[in-house]
């Protein structure tokens, strides 16, 4: 099993951030030496410094745990961050990028980011808008006249946020027979798109995330620029932010010895998966963790790309074409690459990315200046879910997990049953009985974003008296469970 957390040592320009490696020794103190105005813009988000046992980050061990693979010494795993005012507070990385090799992950592995890179395909399309280089309310058959004429005309906003109608470019391809997309060439990829002769709807009157839009997006850009994409966005994006080890993926593999490689469990041990896509738009985008905190940075601090203006077409919700906001179907609105909007009162902003054996989650808390982020090279594990307790283990509450556990017994008339709630780590053992069990049943509920407890599609609710509980399953809602008279509090 393999634990690292991140530590920052002398910054270069050539170097933004060195990973530490704490594999078999203690942890090591580094400091962040800062010996120029240009160092300290590279430096950026120095990361968080740690003296030894007993100094370590606030929920690092716990984080190391929810990270580690138990069951095998040499498991994939996951990088973790945290940025709190756009440095770098935390990171913990567990298991390995490269199992036969034995390379473990650390905060300068490179991981394709997947659906985390259309955030980075739009700041290339902002860039072009606030250079005048480019519209958003454009029709997109200006710069792709390959395009058919649909129904409706079809802009640029459209694309970036999901509203235009095309048809998902991966689908297509997978549909076309090939099953690795890892294995499909750009330009047969695009002609693809290019030759489907109707839109899943009429562009502007509904939202359906679609791969294939950013596809198009990353090809506007070029037939701007006259350039490559990935040349463009390395040259005006990622290395003004001092993202120096990240780039976009242009028809070719990964850098060997450099990315962590996907994995999916396999008999008792795993098997590798990198059947990502070797183009960029949708995805592309090999990140690494450090450089991660040069963008939190850049957003919170240097504004070198994240400028006002460009704030404002990445974090502005879109509209359907008749003024309605849009609805990603979760409740948010969809921006710049970017999940946008209010969960339980508080503003979010937020993603994930997924791959066949790889899984991320970002989420930024603009109110409180934070930001969390995983990147895990296994296709076994949810992101998001791990990320939720992650945020917990450091003691924050992601946004929309409820805020109390309840505790005690419960009893309900109408199905004759009691429920004995404990709490268990962030969930709940909840040990059932009625007429219809000789032994009492037990269930784990976990928590959820939607502020409910969850096992098998039945959701425990808590409501404004901590005496009564609400449960449900499927379609019955509404029965209350009160506390009985054993478990009144006192």
């Amino acid at each position: 099993m393999v634990s690292r957390e991140g530590a920052v040592p002398e910054v270069s320009r050539k170097e933004v951030y060195v990973s530490v490696s704490c594999h078999t020794r203690a942890n090591r103190r580094w400091a962040c030496l800062l010996g120029s105005a240009l160092a300290m813009w590279l430096a950026a988000a120095p990361s968080l410094a740690e003296s030894g046992q007993g100094r370590a980050s606030a929920g690092s061990e716990a984080i190391r745990a929810l990270l580690a693979d138990a069951g095998h010494p040499f498991a994939p795993g996951c990088v973790t961050g945290t940025f709190r005012d756009g440095a770098m507070t935390a990171m913990v990385a567990q298991g390995y990028a490269d199992i036969p090799a034995q390379r473990a992950l650390d905060g300068d592995t490179l991981f394709y980011a997947a659906s985390l890179s259309k955030q980075f395909t739009d700041l290339a399309v902002a860039r072009l808008v606030v250079e005048g280089k480019l519209a958003l309310e454009e029709d997109v058959r200006r710069y792709l006249p390959e395009l058919p004429v649909y129904r409706a005309p079809m802009t640029v906003a459209m694309l970036m946020q999901h509203t235009a109608g095309i048809r998902d470019s991966l689908g297509l391809v997978r549909m076309a027979g090939m099953a690795d997309v890892g294995q499909a060439p750009k330009e047969a990829a695009l002609a693809l798109v290019f030759r489907q002769r109707d839109t899943q709807f009429v562009p502007g009157t509904a939202y359906s995330y679609s791969n294939g839009g950013y596809f198009l997006l990353a090809e506007i850009v070029e037939r701007v620029t006259g350039e490559p994409f990935a040349a463009y966005a390395k040259r005006t994006i990622l290395d003004p932010m001092g993202m120096t080890r990240s780039y976009f993926l242009s028809g070719s593999d990964p850098r060997p010895g450099t990315f962590a490689h996907g994995y999916l469990p396999a008999g008792n041990g795993f098997v590798q998966r990198d059947t990502f896509p070797r183009f960029s738009g949708s995805g592309g985008l090999m990140l690494s963790m450090n450089d991660l905190a040069r963008y939190e940075y850049d957003i919170e601090r240097g504004h070198r790309v994240w400028t006002d203006a460009v704030a404002r077409i990445m974090l502005t919700p879109g509209h359907y074409s008749d003024g309605t906001p849009i609805d990603d179907g979760e409740g948010l609105g969809y921006g710049g690459g970017l999940h946008i909007g209010t969960i339980d009162g508080q503003a979010v902003v937020q993603h994930t990315g997924s791959a066949e054996a790889l899984k991320h989650a970002y989420i930024r808390l603009p109110q409180t200046r934070e930001a969390f982020a995983l990147l895990c090279n296994r296709g076994d594990w949810t992101a998001s879910a791990r990320l939720k307790q992650v945020m917990a283990a450091q003691g924050v509450r992601y946004p929309g997990m409820p805020r109390v556990q309840p505790a005690g017994l419960f009893h309900s008339d109408e199905l004759g049953a009691s429920y004995r709630l404990t709490p268990e780590g962030a969930g709940l053992r909840v040990e059932v009985t009625s007429g219809f069990l000789e032994a009492p049943a037990v269930f784990t509920f976990r928590p959820a974003d939607d502020g409910l407890f969850h096992d098998d599609g039945v959701t425990i609710a808590l409501t404004d008296d901590p005496d009564r509980i609400v449960v449900s399953r499927g379609a019955i809602k509404g029965i209350v469970f009160s506390r009985s008279k054993e478990g009144k509090r006192k």
